[in-house]
């Protein structure tokens, strides 16, 4: 097997995992990889979750947040043809003040959004010695402080921290690791906020754009990170968030 990696200007020909395939983002980048003539393998940890969406190569039950199993996958499915990149989209979201997270959750959103990228990281690390991309998902709250966004803005700034160690480490094999760090993005994961009129109108408001995100605003930077077009950027956060974590607007 050859682990040379000659990427594409385009994910034609490309071989991507992407973890948490199952979920919004998950399911419009698939559809745009696919419709774009790469080959996707999706894992979860509800493999069910997979069954409905179309065009994966193929369709693997996994908890990432085991690093080992992670390394495993990952090494099993680059030994058969060689990964071009990684996607890891498990995430939660925890929207309390620290004094109301519970030890629980704590470990959870850690587990959750953190250990699951250091698996990801792990993986790649590990097996795609011949270079590739790495993409993570942080949040806007990492970069910007919002009330009651403790625990998520602390794991995803851990997210953030571990990609630009890891995209130093790999730097010389040629393995680039990058983030992306959406706002509030209309997905089943976010149902309850989208779901309290409320709620939503007041996160309307955040966004500068005057609107929320929808996982077709996230896709396309993530798979242009995959792309050999942004073979020169590693180690970077990129923010999709309507100006959220950038912009203060007067208020209307």
């Amino acid at each position: 097997m050859n682990d040379q990696i000659t990427p594409s200007s385009s994910p034609a020909g490309q071989r991507i995992l992407v973890v948490g395939a199952g979920g919004g983002i998950g399911r419009s980048l698939v559809e745009r990889l696919v419709a774009r003539g790469a080959s996707v393998i999706g894992a979860a940890r509800d493999v069910d979750a997979l069954a409905s969406v179309p065009g994966l190569e193929s369709r693997h039950q996994l908890d990432a947040r085991d690093p080992d199993a992670t390394v495993s996958l990952v090494g099993t499915l680059h030994q058969d043809k060689p990964l071009h990149g990684i996607v890891n989209l498990a995430g939660c979201i925890s929207l309390k003040p620290a004094h109301m997270v519970s030890a629980d959750e704590w470990n959870e959103t850690i587990a959750t959004k953190l250990t699951t990228a250091f698996s990801c990281v792990k993986a790649a690390g590990r097996h795609l010695k011949g270079g590739g991309s790495v993409v993570l998902v942080s949040t806007v709250a990492a970069g910007t402080g919002l009330s009651n966004h403790e625990a998520i803005a602390a794991a995803g700034a851990g997210v953030e921290g571990l990609a630009r160690a890891a995209a130093a480490t790999y730097a010389a094999r040629g393995l680039r690791f990058n983030v992306v760090a959406p706002g509030l993005v209309d997905t089943p994961l976010a149902s309850k906020i989208t779901g309290s009129e409320r709620a939503l109108e007041h996160s309307r408001k955040m966004h500068p754009l005057g609107r929320i995100g929808v996982a077709e605003d996230v896709a396309p930077a993530i798979a242009w990170l995959l792309s050999s077009d942004a073979d020169w950027v590693t180690g970077q956060t990129i923010g999709i968030d309507g100006g959220l974590g950038a912009l203060r607007v007067p208020a209307s």
